[in-house]
């Protein structure tokens, strides 16, 4: 048995228009509400996106059938279907909606002056955010959104809502849209109140072995340490899990745990002597790198953001 399909053929249609004729448009509402409609079969469905209620979405999409003279959507229940006319308007007003909105989405983003970063915890809170007022006036009153979230993975920035991040790469590699500011080691770290930094290395080990060993993504640091200092617990381990660097660094500045960091996430406890470096022994672990949005990078204020940031975050290291 054969079937028909029905198709809309855009591609010859070409009226010459002047400036003065009308286009001959449905209404924006109804084919929103058809679109949603189509895409989710179902009335309620569509009317939870559009924010209304299923009986106003059922009454645009009802507009739009007597706007075309021509049926769209049979109902059965709480059944929606597309009719062959139906399906192929779908996916052609579809198309033109999506164009549409990624064509606002790029204008909007060329003119706003909003640029969304998202950064270790320890940079937005020890260092970055108080540089937000200056980097602000750098770049010409630009306004930054701040967010401060821990992530084993690189953030994948074209498809989120950030224009720049602050990320530890373990493998990092300079490109354009990834710019290299650090290269670092890890150490333990315990309390200064637990050990002086001239006491005895077997003291020092000892303090380490009575706190709890502090993570907050990867366990397995700690195990890598061990293995560099070819260092066997005397006991097995207790891991402390903290994903807040503030209560995590109040753990170990109380005597309670133990960190395994690199020297500029704790740069300004080290300068007030509130924390003891285990061990001269470290593990390379990769580097912090300011990743750029392939979809903001030619806005001008993330030019401006990057202008600034990047000789900021190459002089935040500690050497």
């Amino acid at each position: 048995m054969r079937t028909s399909t029905t198709s809309i053929n855009t591609q010859n249609i070409s009226k010459k228009r002047t400036r003065y004729m009308k286009r001959n448009l449905p209404p924006l509402n109804a084919l929103k509400a058809f679109e949603a409609t189509a895409r989710h079969s179902s009335f309620s469905k569509a009317g939870e996106e559009l924010s209304v209620t299923h009986t106003s979405v059922a009454r645009h999409v009802r507009n739009l059938e007597a706007w075309l003279k021509a049926p769209l959507v049979l109902k059965s229940g709480r059944n929606i279907t597309l009719t062959d006319l139906g399906k192929a308007y779908h996916a052609e007003v579809e198309r033109i909606l999506s164009n549409l909105e990624q064509v606002t989405d790029r204008l909007v983003a060329s003119v706003s002056k909003t640029v969304r970063l998202s950064v270790e915890p320890f940079f937005a809170h020890q260092w970055l955010d108080q540089k937000l007022a200056e980097m602000s006036d750098a770049t010409s009153n630009a306004h930054f959104e701040l967010s401060a979230e821990h992530s084993a993975d690189v953030v994948d920035l074209d498809n989120s809502e950030f224009d720049l991040a602050v990320r530890f790469v373990s493998t990092p590699n300079q490109t354009k849209d990834m710019h290299i500011f650090s290269q670092e080691t890890m150490y333990p770290y315990v309390s200064s109140s637990l050990v002086a930094a001239d006491d005895s290395p077997q003291k020092k080990l000892e303090a380490l072995f009575a706190s709890d060993l502090m993570y907050s993504y990867r366990k397995e640091r700690w195990a890598q340490w061990f293995g560099a200092a070819k260092i066997t617990p005397p006991s097995p381990p207790k891991y402390y899990w903290q994903t807040d660097f503030r209560l995590g660094m109040l753990s170990v500045l109380t005597g309670k745990a133990a960190m395994i960091v690199t020297p500029s996430i704790v740069q300004e406890e080290l300068k007030g002597g509130l924390l003891c470096k285990v061990s001269e022994v470290g593990i390379d672990t990769g580097g912090f790198a300011l990743l750029v949005s392939k979809r903001s990078e030619n806005r001008p204020a993330v030019q401006k953001a990057l202008a600034f940031l990047k000789p900021l975050l190459a002089s935040y290291t500690v050497k």
